[in-house]
């Protein structure tokens, strides 16, 4: 006679590994550096530019970056949620975050590739 092992093994085993997927998401830092750059007097104004690429899974998650900047989906399907604002975007797509807003991403496969610029004033 055969005996079936009980689940409540399994279950251990699956309730920590949904947690881990509910984890915040962490940039891959892509570039790092300062440029000079003209303003409207001629002169020059020093500016820090920070590239991060971010793996977006299916669950919701918070961009959590601040002020003005760019975001470049690279592959996959997304959905963002932006002041209120639905909208999805493919891969190739350029779109832009205002400063004072926040942006909710979600991929709408397994996984997407984000990469995002931001342009600080030093």
């Amino acid at each position: 006679m055969r005996r079936i092992a009980p689940l409540p093994p399994l279950v251990a085993i699956a309730i920590p590994l949904a947690g881990a997927m509910a984890q915040a998401i962490s940039p891959t830092p892509v570039f790092q550096g300062d440029a000079a750059v003209p303003t409207k007097n001629a002169a020059t104004q020093i500016v820090h530019i920070s590239v991060q690429s971010w793996a977006i899974a299916p669950q919701e998650h918070e961009i959590p970056l601040r002020g003005f900047y760019m975001a470049h989906l690279l592959s996959g399907q997304i959905s963002t949620t932006i002041d209120g604002q639905a909208t999805q975007y493919l891969p190739g797509d350029y779109w832009t975050v205002k400063p004072g807003a926040t942006m909710h991403v979600k991929a709408l496969g397994e996984v997407a590739v984000l990469e995002t610029t931001v342009v600080t004033k030093e």
